[in-house]
């Protein structure tokens, strides 16, 4: 459960995640009004990757549907809208005093949230990134995902730890 870090750094790892989990999680019928919308990924907060999220998704599509990247400083609450319009949204550790507001600001909407938060799965997030020594470990909360309507596909799912919110 994880990949080793080694000779990989960590956040460019993390950036090959997020591409690879359009991969492994399903949204629902209708997420795209047409074929040239954008697979939407968003940085909320202090962004810890710089280039390397660029480098990962340059020239990828999902479906597709070519991925663009939008960043957003830190959560004011005025961009909700916005952030909801993510296929994947990564909340930065610096938006940690915003958690519960930023996740109830996406409640019902299929933006599967990802996290490197401590306990970030139990307040209703759905995929931690997490570090075990020097393993780079995922934590995930299956009900999260489908309360917005998203599947989190079983290969995922194996090789993560489970977690359950109320």
């Amino acid at each position: 459960m994880g990949t080793t870090l080694g000779q990989v750094p960590e956040y460019e790892l993390k950036s090959v995640y997020l591409f690879d989990f359009a991969k492994f999680v399903e949204w629902p019928q209708g997420t795209f009004s047409n074929v040239d919308t954008p697979f939407l990924i968003g940085v909320l907060g202090d962004d810890p990757f710089g280039t390397l999220l660029e480098d990962a998704v340059r020239d990828k599509s999902v479906d597709g549907h070519v991925i663009r990247l939008k960043r957003f400083d830190h959560f004011d609450g005025t961009q909700s809208a916005s952030l909801r319009r993510c296929q994947i949204l990564f909340i930065a550790y610096s938006e940690k005093g915003r958690l519960k507001e930023i996740l109830l600001a996406l409640k019902g909407a299929s933006v599967l949230t990802v996290s490197e938060i401590e306990g970030f799965p139990l307040l209703g997030g759905m995929i931690l990134f997490d570090l075990d020594g020097d393993r780079v470990t995922l934590g995930i909360n299956p009900r999260a995902a489908r309360m917005a309507n998203l599947t989190v596909n079983s290969k995922l799912l194996h090789v993560a730890k489970i977690y359950q919110s109320e």
